[in-house]
């Protein structure tokens, strides 16, 4: 019995385990499809809309930063 049970955990254990590896290997190929191109010399650099992303980001996290110090400074006096 014992053997049984054993067999039937490693055959989900390995379904699973390929199952993590292609949606794995399937969302890398997406995020490099989106966010790099290849540039003349076979390397990669960021695309237009990584760099969007990038920028947005960076402001978004600036404003944000900056209202909680702002935020921070005007609870000093309660």
């Amino acid at each position: 019995m014992t053997e049984l049970l054993s067999e039937i955990i490693s055959i989900l254990v390995a379904g699973i385990s390929g199952i993590a590896t292609g949606i794995g290997g399937g969302l890398t190929d997406l995020v490099q499809a989106i966010f790099f191109t290849t540039a003349e010399g076979g390397g990669q650099q960021l695309s237009v809309f990584g760099g969007l992303v990038v920028v947005f980001a960076g402001i978004s996290l600036a404003i944000g930063l900056s209202r909680w110090v702002v935020n921070w400074l005007t609870s000093l006096g309660n």
